[in-house]
């Protein structure tokens, strides 16, 4: 291998290799968390008080998925880059070592305000619970039991993004598995003792918090090694660079999260239409967790490293058609089979058939938006690698609005869980297609035919697959029944689950979809 041959391999081969290990840590969480909401869903159901706990967990949520899955490495990455390469290492730890000071701060003083006005944040969270007294109280209640995990994890989630800069992606990635093997290994006590639901719900709020503080600790003992930075209260011109473009950035990167806040108030006006909700856009996080938090925490290093050169342009082509090349098969799935999935996952205990059907209608809406939603994360990264969140910022508010206004529009027709996941796939799409229509503006991103050949098979595949599906369905109808025992159902879901994704690749493969995706180096 040439020299040349082996520079332009590399990053690919590394992007392919780094986004692996963040993607499959990043797994690991989702599945734990899977099994986490499945007992969740056993102990509490889809009541008034499943709908309480989960509209107060959407806030802790809203934090651990913005900053604990990536979304501080967008401001302070690039920064952190930069003052290392123009001023040395030292300068650059001292600028982490302010920033962990400062935000300390600053989330002592917000705690200290969400105990207190703990009402008026569930009703901004769910203001159709301002008609049940009942459901708003234990929603308080709850979290002001959650609220401390604000301060532990965001904390926890700078320190990550200080690993992520030094290209230490594993342990920062393996971190809400932890939280979440907490969490499931509280949920097992609190079903083997057959805990009431508004018991259940008590200490599951008081483990949230419990679960931040592993997450801290976790991030600590990883920092070690690199020498962990002491907090400072000092406000330098970084800070103050920090502050100007940390606080777009940080509202730009939660765009996908306030979206479904916003779907979270359409629900509310429904009983158990919340649970539902979540429940759903649990199912939902699996793949997109899976290919959006691993292509823009990798994609985001990379790119930030590549500063000045043509690399995260060139970049942009191959990350699109690998997050495609995964999210178009994982949508169409959850579409064709929403029923199945929520069923097997779900259909246990305190979660009923209605519960059931509810769920379903809005994870098949959740599906048509996960290719928008991917599409949405690998174009923000390249702004937010330039360290120019203006643009993400404005299409994220853009796809609030267009949440809130399909909302309003759909809410007249019934289902409101299955309403609010569409308002929500509208926002996505609305995001991906004013963010494309940016880069191609700015000349960043060309489509051309050969760029866009590996998205088109991919599509192709997909849709191959998606006809096979219903055959699949019909030939394990029986096993799949409500009455069969669990593992007759789960492994007859994974057998359809097999087959199509056997279908999807070989269709694929076929059709050219991997060809240019950086999956292996390329001899010179």
């Amino acid at each position: 291998m040439t020299g040349r041959g082996a520079q332009v391999s590399e990053p690919h081969s590394r992007l392919a290799r780094d986004s692996a290990v963040v993607g499959a840590a990043t797994m690991a969480s989702r599945l734990l968390g899977f099994a986490r909401d499945v007992l969740v869903a056993r102990l509490l159901g889809g009541g008034p008080v499943a709908d309480a706990y989960l509209a107060a967990l959407r806030l802790p949520n809203l934090i651990r998925r913005v900053l604990g899955e990536g979304g501080l490495n967008a401001p302070f990455v690039p920064l952190y880059l930069g003052i290392t390469r123009e001023r040395g290492p030292e300068e650059a730890r001292r600028f982490a070592a302010e920033a962990a000071g400062n935000l300390a701060v600053l989330l002592l003083l917000l705690v200290a305000a969400g105990e207190l006005l703990a009402p008026w944040l569930v009703l901004g969270l769910a203001g159709g619970f301002a008609d049940e007294p009942a459901t708003l109280a234990f929603a308080a209640y709850y979290t002001r039991l959650m609220l401390p995990f604000l301060l532990l994890t965001t904390l926890a989630a700078l320190l990550a993004a200080l690993l992520n800069a030094e290209r230490r992606f594993a342990v920062a990635a393996l971190a809400p598995a932890l939280m979440n093997a907490v969490l499931l290994g509280l949920l097992l006590v609190l079903h083997l003792h057959g805990a009431a639901p508004e018991k259940a719900a008590q200490w599951l709020a008081a483990g949230v918090s419990l679960t931040g503080l592993a997450h801290l600790a976790l991030i600590l003992l990883a920092l070690r090694g690199l020498g962990l930075p002491r907090p400072v209260l000092r406000w330098s011109p970084d800070m103050t660079r920090l502050l100007r473009t940390g606080g777009a950035t940080l509202l730009a990167a939660s765009a996908g999260q306030l979206v479904l806040l916003v779907a979270t108030q359409i629900a509310s006006t429904e009983p158990g239409a919340v649970s539902a909700l979540y429940y759903a856009d649990r199912v939902f996080q699996l793949p997109l967790g899976f290919v959006g938090v691993a292509m823009g925490t990798v994609v985001l290093s990379d790119m930030a490293g590549a500063a000045g050169r043509d690399g995260p342009d060139a970049m942009l082509g191959r990350s699109l058609a690998l997050g495609l090349a995964l999210a178009l098969p994982a949508g169409a799935a959850l579409v064709a089979l929403a029923d199945p999935i929520v069923s097997v996952l779900f259909e246990h205990g305190r979660f009923e058939a209605a519960d059931r059907m509810r769920t379903a209608g809005a994870l098949a809406a959740f599906g048509y938006g996960l290719p928008f939603a991917i599409v949405a994360k690998v174009f923000g990264q390249v702004y937010f690698a330039r360290r120019l969140p203006r643009l993400p910022l404005l299409s994220g508010i853009l796809a609030v609005l267009v949440a809130a206004l399909a909302g309003l529009g759909l809410a007249a027709g019934g289902n409101a869980a299955q309403m609010a996941a569409l308002a929500a796939t509208f926002a996505f799409a609305t995001q991906a297609a004013v963010l494309g229509a940016m880069l191609v503006r700015d000349g960043i991103w060309r489509p051309s035919i050969g760029n866009l050949r590996p998205i088109a098979a991919s599509l192709a595949a997909s849709m191959l697959m998606l006809a096979s599906l219903p055959v699949l369905l019909a030939v394990l109808s029986g096993p799949l029944a409500p009455d069969r025992p669990f593992l007759h159902r789960a492994a007859a879901l994974a057998s359809i689950c097999t087959s199509g994704v056997v279908v999807y690749a070989v269709a694929a493969w076929l059709l050219g979809a991997f060809g240019a995706l950086p999956l292996r180096k390329r001899r010179a």
